[in-house]
């Protein structure tokens, strides 16, 4: 494994979480968001997609740790991350549709939308929901570096 493109790819990973709870920001301070900022299925994100391709791969390495380095490490690292990437995409998907109720409105329409038709609800539910998505950004970041720390100690050892 190169450790250098891995490393590189999971700052991009976490780049791209602050991404996202940047555009939610500006959705919730009644701000506009770029197109980038229209959310994207899994399939369609390049940090899942960089996950989805190299989960097998880190598997693979884990399971030729000797038992003796086992506690190091755990086995469901990218198991974990791909949960908590998937459940950034339902919070932020939450909070768009909260300013942008009908998805099938055109992007020009949430351009320039009026955050006035929100009720004060929706305004609480977003905030709440945009709290839990930093919590889930923070909580991913750690699994992140956790991640990069272990693949760290496999280049070491020599297994990966």
């Amino acid at each position: 494994m190169d450790l250098t493109k891995i490393s590189h790819n999971i700052n991009l990973i976490k780049l791209d979480n602050a991404r996202w709870l940047g555009y939610a920001s500006q959705l919730i301070e009644g701000s506009t968001v770029s197109k980038e900022g229209i959310p994207t299925y899994r399939d369609e994100c390049i940090p899942c997609q960089w996950l989805y391709d190299h989960s097998d791969e880190v598997s693979r390495f884990y399971k030729k740790l000797d038992k003796s380095e086992i506690d190091l490490f755990h086995f469901d690292i990218m198991d974990q991350v791909e949960i908590l990437r998937y459940d950034l995409h339902e919070k932020y998907l939450q909070i768009f549709k909260t300013y942008l109720p009908k998805m099938n409105n055109s992007f020009f329409a949430f351009l320039f939308r009026s955050s006035k038709h929100l009720s004060e609800y929706d305004h609480i539910d977003a905030k709440r929901q945009y709290r839990e998505m930093k919590q889930i950004v923070e909580e991913l970041d750690e699994k992140l570096d956790y991640l990069e720390q272990s693949i760290y100690q496999l280049c070491k050892l020599n297994i990966a």
